[in-house]
């Protein structure tokens, strides 16, 4: 080795070095005309009594695993040294005063024309550092508490753009902020976002977020999730619509100060359509000059292009005090680009009333816009619309041809059986014969000539004679058909099928209405390659009941006429192995179940194979395809 000295000096061996514990986990750097002080104490134990000792200390930055990663020298002040000698007591103890020399920073020394630099110490965390040593020989040496000096938010931090949002919506607030220093998880953060309406200076929404970064950088995304992914909290603007913008403070939370603060874009609050659209209408009553009926006119302004708006109105006699409702309607139409519609009603056919009133609620989509009311006028009309004596307001016949007979309701009877003329036209009976009438014998309003389903037994004429059954007679009906089932299959990588007109694998699936039956029944087989496949039951009912279809547990329906229902079945690497398939299906009236075995073959050639590996395993799938098939009731 090299030549080393050994010094004759008494020591006790066990001598310790150990600091008090710090005032505070942070210090303030408050500006370049304060000077910042931090007094700490340093102790030593099991000293040799009469030796003399020496202290040296120095401030250092600190990383998570290493106490003092870099040092300060003595030119800023960054250490020094203490000469003391032992007492009897075995023990002594420092106060020691740091000056902060203030922080780095380059200048331009305008005397020299050239840059100079400050060397001081940057914000950081930081811990003071002690040797113990006799004639420099270190016997122990120890680190105080870490702390910070300072901090402040980096220019590097950012808050992301803001896009416009809906009112009642979560605003999407996200970005990071950078300290200017590493902390270690020492201090505590509190992040506050506030949602202002622009010009206002109290917040319409706010959230706090809480931090204790590791080392100068932290991310944060508002709202916040809880672990199923619902909101726990956000910023939600729902007073006022126009334009927001988002401030989020950071602060310290030792000693409440603010560290810095990041500021979103100015995005737009999007109104419902109650808010948002300012369209209008307006409602009048223009009176018949010789008639004495009114035509309502509503005209709606500033309408938005392409919105779909609705008035629903309704006239009500208030001539009694109690509004009883007269007629009511709806009219719906898509705004075109000039901004403006007019609708008009004409009540030629209102019943006699001295106070007739119209509500009328206009609104866009499904959000009410306005609502207009007390209209009113006074109705006794007399209009003839088609001239034949009844005036419109008691004629059920308003379109009576010109010059025809009619009676006190304004329809025809040629023959005076109580039918209208062209009513029994259509009906096939003779217009100009009392004992020829129109039948109805399920008595729906439809003559029978017109009726579809003559005795309403829900079946049509037109089935029941294919069936074999008696279309006027409303206990003859045809017999139930059960739906019937076919069994297709398809690669996994295909899809499931959404037309079926190749063939089937198994075309007409037998099946039991019993569990005993289900047992007694040989499943058919279904032999593919290894791989993954679409095991699908598609039922069509001829009759056009509600059908409702089960695979493997998984049930479609009921849907009328036809309906498919699917399971996928998975084969791996080298596996020979079978899955049976339940199946069963029902029309409302009978249920058949039958069992189907897929017979998975490892040894095919694999380049069928769609790429799946593992063991075999059947996955229910919920796969439909709903075909509406129509019949009269």
């Amino acid at each position: 080795t090299n030549t080393f000295e050994v010094i004759d000096a008494d020591i006790t061996g066990n001598e310790e070095v150990s600091f008090q514990s710090m005032s505070s986990e942070y210090y303030d750097r408050t500006d370049d005309s304060t000077t910042t002080t931090i007094t700490f104490d340093i102790d030593t134990e099991h000293l040799y009594d009469g030796t003399e000792y020496t202290l040296d200390w120095q401030i250092c930055d600190t990383e998570m695993g290493y106490d003092c990663h870099s040092s300060y020298g003595d030119s800023i002040g960054g250490s020094g040294q203490i000469t003391f000698i032992a007492t009897a007591s075995g023990t002594h103890s420092e106060t020691v005063t740091y000056t902060d020399p203030g922080i780095s920073y380059e200048y331009y020394d305008s005397v020299a024309d050239e840059y100079g630099y400050y060397n001081g110490i940057s914000n950081n965390s930081l811990v003071f550092s002690a040797e113990l040593n006799v004639q420099g020989v270190p016997l122990d040496e120890n680190t105080s508490d870490p702390f910070v000096m300072g901090g402040e938010l980096s220019q590097y931090s950012q808050i992301y753009e803001v896009s416009n949002v809906l009112k009642n919506m979560n605003v999407d607030v996200g970005g990071y902020f950078y300290l200017d220093h590493n902390n270690w998880y020492l201090l505590e953060y509190t992040l506050t976002c506030n949602l202002y309406e622009d010009g206002v200076t109290t917040p319409a929404d706010s959230i706090s977020l809480d931090f204790q970064p590791y080392d100068n950088f932290e991310t944060f995304s508002i709202p916040v999730y809880d672990e199923y992914d619902a909101v726990i909290d956000g910023l939600v603007p729902t007073a006022t619509s126009g334009d927001h913008y988002v401030e989020c403070e950071l602060v310290r939370d030792i000693d409440n100060s603010l560290v810095g603060t990041l500021t979103t874009n100015t995005f737009e609050v999007i109104d419902d359509t109650s808010n948002q659209d300012d369209a209008t209408v307006s409602v009048t009553v223009n009176m018949h000059p010789t008639e004495s009926w009114g035509t309502v006119v509503i005209d709606a302004i500033d309408l938005d292009a392409g919105q779909e708006y609705t008035v629903n109105w309704v006239v009500e006699d208030h001539a009694s005090g109690t509004p009883v409702m007269m007629m009511q309607n709806d009219h719906i139409w898509v705004a075109g680009n000039d901004g403006t519609h007019t609708y008009e009603l004409s009540f030629h056919d209102l019943a006699d009333t001295t106070d007739a009133c119209i509500t009328v609620v206009f609104s866009a989509g499904d959000t009410e816009l306005q609502t207009v009311s007390g209209v009113c006028w006074a109705s006794a009309s007399t209009a003839d619309g088609d001239g034949d004596g009844v005036y419109d307001k008691d004629d059920l016949c308003p379109n009576t041809s010109a010059g025809a007979t009619v009676q006190a309701d304004g329809c025809t009877d040629g023959d005076g059986d109580g039918f209208d003329s062209d009513l029994e036209i259509s009906c096939g009976t003779d217009p100009n014969d009392a004992t020829s009438m129109p039948t109805d014998l399920d008595s729906d309003g439809t003559c029978d000539a017109l009726d579809l389903d003559t005795d309403g037994d829900g079946y049509l004429d037109a089935d029941e004679v294919v069936a074999g059954t008696d279309p006027f007679d409303a206990t003859s009906k045809p017999a139930n058909a059960l739906p019937t089932c076919a069994i297709y299959y398809s690669l996994e990588v295909d899809g499931i099928p959404t037309t079926f007109e190749g063939d089937a694998a198994i075309p007409a699936l037998s099946g039991a209405t019993a569990q005993a039956g289900v047992d007694s029944l040989v499943p058919p087989v279904i032999t593919v390659p290894k791989g993954s496949y679409y095991i699908t039951a598609h039922c069509i009912d001829t009759d056009g009941d509600d059908i409702t279809v089960t695979v493997n547990d998984v049930t479609m329906g009921p849907i009328a006429g036809e309906v498919s229902a699917g399971a996928i079945i998975v084969i791996g690497e080298d596996v020979d192995e079978t899955v049976d398939v339940t199946i069963s299906w029902t029309d409302g009236t009978e249920t058949l179940t039958a069992i189907i075995t897929v017979e998975l073959d490892g040894d095919a050639a694999p380049t069928s194979i769609p790429g799946f590996t593992g063991l075999l395993a059947s996955l229910s799938v919920l796969i439909a395809f709903a075909f509406i098939a129509r019949r009269e009731v």
